[in-house]
């Protein structure tokens, strides 16, 4: 039998999606807090992706952020996180000496700016003991997708066994963990583990981006947002306009295994980006380009 049309098939007949109902729609926007408080807000679908404006010094959340993505929960749990990462690094006979180092560094070198984040001799270290994990355990690709190498020159602070320990601690950690908070968020967040998104942002270069590459040894990704947004922003007078707001997502699944440092793992680690610090990737990643949302270009790889 078929129905007489009403004024909603007509309406429907024509209707498109708005830019910002197909920004949410992207499959690591469709669980993601912050981008559902956003569209609630343009409940009228007329307006344009909102973005956070960048703004100098420190990238953190803004207090809407903290209060959809329960920073509060973080903050509760970092000290007892901490020290469960803490005891099986050591339960695995890796030298209290050299754990302290690692653990100074992402406390106070990694927020302190790019000159000490990636020069400094206790960050060329631990980035020297990924080099050598690496060229040990992923021969064929170890740095193949990696713009900056590290030196061969350069001593590494941990043994390659070592640098298995610290990947297997956070890998453990994150999947026993991480489903408490996602439990936490309850409907307004994903709903499993695979549904968690973590993102990184860069003032992008013109560069192959079919593959996924990271510039340097380490790279920080984040659950958060707002910084994200600000970072893809951050550009010098000179580079201004030689590049491309850009903002790669992925399940946090995808570079689970390869995660150095988690800010609630790290004690006294600045929890204001729910940052998460990356080796880069030893096996070819193909980035999906979602074209651009907001004047950011979004990009995303599993």
């Amino acid at each position: 039998m078929n129905r007489e049309r009403d004024d909603y098939d007509v309406f429907l007949d024509n209707w498109e999606p708005g830019e910002v109902l197909r920004h949410a729609s992207l499959p690591q926007n469709l669980s993601d807090p912050l981008i559902k408080k956003r569209i609630f807000e343009d409940s009228g679908d007329n307006g344009q992706v909102a973005r956070t404006t960048y703004s100098p010094g420190q990238k953190t959340m803004d207090d809407d952020e903290i209060s959809v993505r329960a920073y509060d929960f973080f903050q509760k749990k970092h000290k007892r996180w901490a020290n469960e990462f803490r005891d099986y690094v050591l339960s695995k006979d890796v030298p209290e000496e050299k754990l302290d180092t690692l653990v100074a560094g992402f406390a106070q070198l990694w927020v302190d700016g790019k000159r000490r984040r990636q020069d400094s001799l206790e960050m060329l270290a631990i980035k020297a003991s990924l080099r050598d994990f690496d060229l040990l355990y992923h021969t064929t690709n170890a740095g193949r997708f990696v713009s900056e190498t590290v030196e061969a020159s350069i001593p590494p602070l941990l043994t390659p066994l070592e640098v298995k320990v610290i990947l297997d601690a956070n890998r453990g950690l994150i999947d026993a963990f991480i489903p408490d908070y996602i439990d936490h968020l309850g409907d307004e967040g994903p709903a499993s583990l695979c549904e968690l998104y973590v993102r990184r942002g860069v003032y992008m270069p013109p560069v192959d981006t079919k593959v996924r590459c990271e510039r340097h040894y380490l790279s920080s990704f984040s659950l958060a947002l707002g910084p994200v947004e600000q970072f893809a922003q951050t550009w010098t007078t000179a580079t201004r306009n030689t590049g491309t707001p850009s903002i790669f997502s992925a399940p946090i699944a995808a570079i689970q295994d390869r995660v150095v440092a988690f800010a609630p793992f790290i004690t006294q680690m600045d929890l204001s980006q729910l940052e998460l610090v990356v080796a880069p990737p030893v096996e070819e990643m193909h980035l999906v380009d979602h074209g651009m949302h907001g004047g950011i270009r979004e990009f995303s790889f599993r």
